[in-house]
């Protein structure tokens, strides 16, 4: 556990380096430090995005960009000062970090599929166009295989493609302990809502196994619903911090586009609290850029913007084909994706086409006996917990049961946010996966809309203060006893979160190369396991029909559909 600790300790200090280059605010206030991390990931990413238009970011690359980031900024930490604040907070990110880590999985089968596979696609190669066309999953995969790709490095190796997920869940949580600590007496309702997100994440957002890609773009989508019921950034907000406020939107939304509604927020700081400097500014050439750098690497890679959305696809492109009989189509998948998330697979009834499955609510019976039995019980425990902490807080001044303080209007957004969001998802992809940021969002800021009419006066502020840490210390202990248990449990298992299940001991797996005259097409994976971190590019389905070309050191996928 000592390696993982100094490899969680070293990745802070790289994200914190590339978040105070970027950042540039330099102060002794650990929220700030624990906001740098995220930023820095943000930064990162898209560098590395970058980078693979034009090369693979192999160890060599990967090891540089460490290390002009590293010693840039630890240059700006020693002469700021910031030595002892950055120390301490990589140390606490650490902590964290390890106890996740440690004896845990990868997300399954998720990771196998095609986390990983493409995670080495990256490492491989620079950007392949039409690489969606040997596996469909290409075509949606998350900035943060992106990131994972760049820990890559000569230090870390294949383990540092693990870092990046932990690493920005521990800043996150870190950065709401530090919130509710800091403003308890400023602004205490931002605090209650903070505290009743971070409750959720301490116990629904806990285990590294289930984070995937959705994990930590949700908890990004949770964390800027927080800036929102804060009143000094509302009131105050600058155009260096609504930047901020779309860079962190953009990032959230190429982690899950699922979370596209997550543009609404900056769209209603820009509507209710205009200002010239919003649109006049340096900064937009930055968003705008990035913007540009994500959706061409989309096209690029599946000929879409957002694939499998048919209104974004353009079958000018040689490497699309919209042609149903390619299940790789857009057409087809959007279709597959939809039926599958409203329980496809556990339909049992006469046969019938996806087509119809999908109509008229006919899959609601299906769903609802399957995945809405599993939400109720993910969010049962959720659910009670916000009422009893109603309950003991309406016992603190049990007299004073009335409305102290009017709901604002972010609070009137945010409902409304929430509502279009789980409204949205359950229309089109009802897996709790996809849309559980919305569902836990309404949740909560229900609550604090209870906790608002109770009535937040100066005399509650001391009892509420120590009502809160006491939840919070609990809370603390039960997500670290969790833990232990399962550590304890899988003590025979690797420290490190293992690449590989046991089946990838099994004589079936084994990644076989496809050849096309004497070049290698790609890679199959018979054993129906994924293909893991191992050969690129990778598929454990048969591809027909495929064309490669290389063309001025770029490969290319076309789909053969003269056949």
């Amino acid at each position: 556990m000592i390696n993982i600790f100094f490899f969680s300790f070293l990745s802070s200090i790289y994200f914190l380096c590339s978040g105070i280059i970027f950042y540039k605010k330099y102060t002794s206030n650990y929220s700030y430090f624990f906001l740098s991390i995220i930023f820095g990931s943000v930064i990162i990413s898209f560098l590395a995005v970058s980078l693979n238009f034009f090369f693979p970011l192999d160890k060599t690359i990967n090891s540089l960009i460490f290390l002009i980031i590293l010693v840039s900024g630890i240059f700006i930490i020693i002469k700021n000062k910031l030595v002892y604040y950055v120390i301490v907070s990589s140390i606490l990110i650490s902590l964290i970090s390890t106890i996740i880590l440690s004896y845990d999985n990868i997300y399954r089968p998720d990771a196998s599929m095609y986390h990983l596979p493409y995670t080495k696609i990256i490492n491989d190669s620079k950007i392949i166009f039409g690489i969606s066309n040997i596996h469909f999953r290409f075509g949606h995969t998350s900035i943060l295989q992106y990131l994972n790709a760049n820990f890559y490095n000569h230090i870390f190796g294949e383990k540092g493609i693990l870092m990046p997920a932990a690493i920005i869940f521990s800043s996150i949580t870190l950065f709401f302990l530090n919130e509710v600590r800091e403003n308890i007496y400023k602004d205490r309702i931002y605090s209650i809502f903070v505290f009743l997100l971070l409750s959720y994440i301490l116990y629904g957002y806990n285990r590294y196994s289930e984070f995937g890609n959705d994990t930590i773009a949700h908890i990004i989508f949770l964390m800027l619903s927080t800036f929102l019921i804060k009143e000094k950034f509302v009131k105050n907000i600058n155009e260096k911090e609504f930047f901020h406020l779309l860079l962190l939107s953009l990032f959230c939304f190429t982690l899950k586009t699922s979370l596209i509604l997550v543009f609404l927020i900056p769209t209603y700081i820009f509507i209710m609290y205009f200002k010239k400097s919003y649109i006049l500014n340096l900064y937009n050439i930055l968003i705008l850029s990035f913007f540009f750098i994500w959706f061409t690497k989309n096209l690029i890679v599946s000929g879409c913007l957002i694939y499998p959305i048919e209104l974004t696809c353009f079958e000018q492109l040689k490497w699309l084909s919209n042609d149903v009989k390619f299940n790789i189509s857009p057409k087809f998948q959007s279709l597959d994706n939809q039926a599958w998330s409203k329980g496809w697979s556990n339909y049992k009834g006469e046969k019938i086409s996806r087509e119809f499955y999908i109509k008229d609510f006919f899959w609601l019976k299906t769903w609802a006996s399957i995945h809405g039995l599993l939400i109720l019980k993910k969010l049962s425990v959720f659910f009670f917990l916000m009422c009893f902490l109603v309950f003991l807080f309406s016992r603190i001044e049990p007299k004073k049961f009335y409305i102290k303080k009017k709901i604002n209007k972010e609070i009137f957004f945010l409902t409304f946010l929430a509502t279009l969001g789980i409204l949205t998802w359950f229309l089109r992809f009802p897996l709790f996966r996809y849309g559980s940021s919305y569902i836990v969002l309404f949740i909560t800021i229900i609550t604090t809309i209870f906790f608002i009419k109770f009535g937040l006066d100066e005399k509650n502020a001391i009892k509420l203060k120590k009502f809160i840490n006491f939840f919070l210390i609990t809370f603390l202990l039960l997500f670290t006893l969790k833990h232990i248990v399962r550590i304890n449990k899988n003590i025979d298992n690797t420290k490190w979160p293992s690449f590989n299940s046991k089946n990838y001991l099994h004589p079936e797996f084994k990644s076989d190369p496809v050849f096309i005259k004497n070049d290698i097409l790609y890679y199959r994976n018979k054993g129906g396991f994924g293909c893991g971190y191992t050969s690129s590019p990778c598929t454990p389905y048969e591809v027909n029909d495929i064309i490669l070309t290389i063309k001025k050191g770029y490969k290319f996928y076309y789909l053969d559909i003269k056949k």
